[in-house]
């Protein structure tokens, strides 16, 4: 501080001499030309626009050059927008913006002085100082310790201020980089790719305190599937937090390509949630749930998986039919059934449009018509959950679906609330 505070006596006093030693050349020299401040303060996060000024405007554009001094190194911890002011003609100002980088060391200033412009004298402030402030520590930390990429994941990386602990926030955007792990199996550009990110980086936009980055799917294969992502060590601006790696499981998309083959009933996992959740109705809506299945009950795909033939005599039967398979997209759905207290996890499924099902989901009524279903390989890939929400039920929750079914907009599944969920095992 007393070093500083001597820097600045000095200048000031360096000026006042200039202005008393030339005060007789202004008017025989012309208009002055000078830095509108002696001093100026570059904050840490923050760029900084530095002025020039004319005693009167200039009546052709007018490029002013400067040398630059000081400790502070440009391109390192400090960039400029331009290495030249350039008055507009009939204007009396220019500005250029400092910009702060890697500024961590305390103490750095940058100096700028004005090279005389024919015409011009040089005015008070004929240089200027800049001092550079320090950019704090930060403490990042991944938001979640282990994700799932199906087709696409956005992943979160918390920030905090080393020094106070408290939630990091800046007026600009910080950009925290970040490492592929030496142990990740899946290859980027073949298994994965970052969207939109060559540089390898969160982006914390401006009073934020967490940066996100998107992974997308490319490809899945056998023992490619897994990708690390760490916190840069000796950096001396961004230091790991609790979370400092995160694992990102290559699960991909759904498609019907990965379910050919013979698919065997396992378990109806919603049945107790449909149980309790008739919401219109009386005890009856509940009594032929569709549950009653065999582990003779089999889905088939064949034909790379574009088509589906059906191997079952349990309720299932009721609802899936032979037909043509085609992928519509990918679709959140909430697991209602596992919720407990709190929200339902919500899960990314591949939404399917089979050509025909009985959508009455009965044996004694049948509506035939194009439908969605969900399907969802789980981790272990042995576990297919497909997942019914496009139905008319006649013989269960008929009163609820009548009831859903005049508040739904277009486009809207009525039992999107009331979704017959099961598990099949693959069968080798």
């Amino acid at each position: 501080m007393m070093r500083n505070i001597f820097i600045l006596f000095t200048c000031l006093t360096f000026s006042t001499c200039f202005v008393a030693c030339h005060s007789d050349d202004k008017e025989e020299k012309g208009p002055q030309l000078a830095f509108s401040q002696l001093i100026y303060t570059l904050e840490a996060e923050n760029p900084l626009e530095i002025e020039v000024q004319v005693s009167e405007p200039v009546q052709v554009n007018t490029s002013i050059k400067f040398n630059i001094r000081g400790a502070a190194i440009q391109g390192e911890e400090y960039e400029l927008s331009a290495d030249e002011f350039v008055i507009q003609a009939g204007e009396s100002k220019a500005t250029i913006a400092v910009i702060p980088k890697n500024n961590y060391d305390a103490g750095k200033t940058i100096k700028l002085e004005l090279f005389p412009v024919e015409g011009y004298i040089l005015g008070e402030f004929s240089f200027t100082l800049i001092e550079v402030q320090t950019k704090g520590q930060l403490i990042c930390s991944f938001a979640e310790e282990n994700y799932v990429l199906p087709g696409e994941i956005t992943v979160r990386m918390d920030v905090k201020d080393a020094n106070t602990g408290k939630y990091f926030s800046a007026n600009t955007d910080t950009k925290i980089p970040f490492i592929v792990g030496e142990n990740s199996t899946a290859i980027e550009h073949v298994h994965y790719e970052f969207v939109d990110n060559l540089d390898k980086e969160f982006v914390v936009p401006a009073k934020r305190s967490y940066g996100t980055i998107k992974i997308k799917f490319l490809k899945w294969e056998e023992g490619k599937t897994t990708l690390f992502l760490l916190v840069p060590e000796g950096s001396n601006r961004f230091l790991p937090g609790d979370v400092d790696q995160t694992e990102v499981y290559i699960k991909g998309m759904t498609m019907p390509d990965r379910l050919e083959g013979k698919w065997a009933f396992k378990e109806a996992t919603s049945i107790d949630y449909l149980r309790v959740n008739n919401w219109y109705g009386g005890p009856e809506e509940v009594e032929h749930l569709p549950e009653n299945n065999l582990p003779t009950d089999m889905l088939e795909f064949v034909n790379g998986g574009t088509q589906l033939k059906v191997h079952a005599t349990g309720d299932m039967a009721h609802y899936f039919r032979d037909c043509n398979v085609k992928f519509l997209k990918e679709q959140q759905l909430y697991l209602y059934e596992s919720a407990g207290i709190g929200r339902p996890p919500l899960v990314t499924a591949s939404m399917f449009e089979l050509s025909q099902a009985n959508v009455n989901f009965s044996g004694a009524h049948e509506k035939l018509r194009a439908v969605q279903v969900g399907f969802r390989l789980l981790e272990d890939n042995e576990t297919l959950e497909v997942t019914v929400l496009d139905y008319e039920p006649t013989d269960f929750l008929y009163d609820t679906y009548e009831s859903c079914a005049a508040y739904a907009q277009e486009g809207e599944f009525p039992m999107d609330f009331h979704m017959v969920r099961y598990h099949f095992t693959k069968v080798k």
